[in-house]
């Protein structure tokens, strides 16, 4: 396969790593908005059970509020637990970005590299090519002599 062809197939596959990266920060974003959402919500209900406590609050009204705080607890730790896993995405795809990067470098690098042999390479064809008229040149400016 052309070191083309693969350059061009490694910058694919970083394009595509890169809007996945972008994609799971993205999701980390929305998931970390909603979790401050939710324990927001959480510091209110607690404010507003405290404040109903100070006047007076029956028990069941109680209850309703612990048991509906307590739910909101689970889901802001399931919240939480949800954004440790898209950290931890977001930081895998950083490192398949790295790689890919690197890889794509190393064959720019000896796409480079064979571009620059080609070139000396025909720059001694024509040089050989330029001494060998001069050659005859010489070789017929003698025998005209």
């Amino acid at each position: 396969m052309k070191v083309r062809a693969l350059k061009n197939y490694r910058a694919q596959v970083e394009d595509r790593i890169r809007a996945e990266c972008l994609e799971l920060s993205r999701t980390l974003e929305e998931a970390e908005a909603a979790r401050a959402r939710l324990e927001a919500d959480e510091e209110r209900q607690a404010q507003a059970f405290l404040t109903q406590s100070a006047s007076g609050i029956r028990p069941d009204e109680a209850a309703m509020h612990v048991a509906g705080i307590d739910a909101l607890s689970s889901v802001i730790a399931r919240a939480k637990e949800r954004e440790a896993g898209l950290r931890a995405a977001v930081e895998q795809k950083r490192a398949e970005l790295i790689e890919a990067s690197r890889e794509r470098k190393k064959l720019e690098v000896l796409e480079e590299r064979r571009e620059r042999e080609a070139r000396s390479a025909e720059g001694r064809k024509t040089q050989q090519r330029l001494d060998e008229i001069a050659a005859r040149r010489l070789l017929t400016d003698k025998g005209a002599v």
